[in-house]
């Protein structure tokens, strides 16, 4: 049998290599990967479905928007100015992703959509839909259940999932026998409550004691002068987590560069033993 010299095969390898790349780019072509941008929110109609969601794409300027109402997908095109219906079969998910074909027919319907500083709005399958900061929305005012908020924000819900609490401390505050109240106030549209909530309420989640009582309240903007819950209570900032046991204020937290709410409360109980 005849030896391929290295030069030789060196050059094979490539080859083959390049067939692989050029066979991978012929597959995926006419499409875009989309991932989710919990950063913004998708209003249809004057409300927040829980499952309407912004996907943004590795091509500039292209957004995928998922209205579960809407008979097709949208892509949005910022450069052009439009938004095109996509059939839901030219939609595939792919590792928590969403892989879109770009290429749809010509006799797609086409919506046209305008511009207002950081809001983008059209008309689709005559249903008003809005793209905004999640900021921006209406916020929570007032006391709020966990749940109830979990279900209508998807920045918290989403950020809940991508954090693991410190176990020890979890355990810790599971065990914990004394009565504690937490009176905590936040701000939906305020980007410190919106990096430090998700954690909290990942951690609220997983705690079942009945000697913790959680008490949820929004505050609306300039809460300094507006009636609520969090007046004569001394907060000059949000988040403010007021720590209560055995009916005495022990602490308060807020939203630390890296603070763990967990441990910092696991701490706050193994003082106060």
């Amino acid at each position: 049998m005849k030896l391929v010299s290295p030069v030789v095969r060196k050059a094979l390898c490539l080859a083959l290599a390049l067939a692989g790349l050029f066979s991978a780019a012929r597959a995926g072509a006419g499409s875009i990967m989309c991932k989710p941008n919990y950063d913004y929110s998708v209003e249809v109609d004057g409300s927040y479905p829980k499952n309407a969601t912004l996907y943004q794409s590795d091509a500039p300027g292209k957004y995928f928007i998922d209205v579960p109402a809407c008979k097709n997908g949208l892509l949005m095109d910022l450069h052009d100015k439009r938004v095109v219906a996509v059939p839901r079969d030219q939609v595939k998910a792919v590792n928590g992703a969403l892989q879109v074909a770009e290429e749809v027919s010509p006799s797609a319907t086409a919506y046209a959509l305008s511009v207002d500083g950081p809001i983008v709005a059209f008309q689709a399958e005559d249903r008003k839909v809005r793209i905004l900061r999640c900021l921006d929305r209406p916020p929570v005012i007032g006391e709020v259940e966990l749940n109830t908020l979990v279900a209508d924000r998807a920045e918290y819900r989403e950020a809940m999932k991508a954090y693991a609490p410190d176990a020890a401390s979890i355990e810790k505050m599971n065990k914990y026998g004394r009565k504690v109240q937490l009176d905590v106030f936040f701000a939906t549209w305020c980007p410190h409550c919106k990096e430090y909530m998700p954690k909290f309420l990942r951690v609220m989640s997983e705690v079942k004691n009945p000697n913790i009582k959680l008490n949820l309240y929004g505050v609306p903007k300039g809460f300094g002068v507006a009636p609520g819950p969090w007046q004569g209570r001394n907060i000059n900032s949000i988040p403010t987590i007021i720590v209560k046991i055995d009916g005495k204020e022990i602490t308060r937290m807020g939203s630390q560069p890296g603070a763990t709410p967990e441990v910092e409360l696991a701490g706050t109980f193994n003082a106060v033993n």
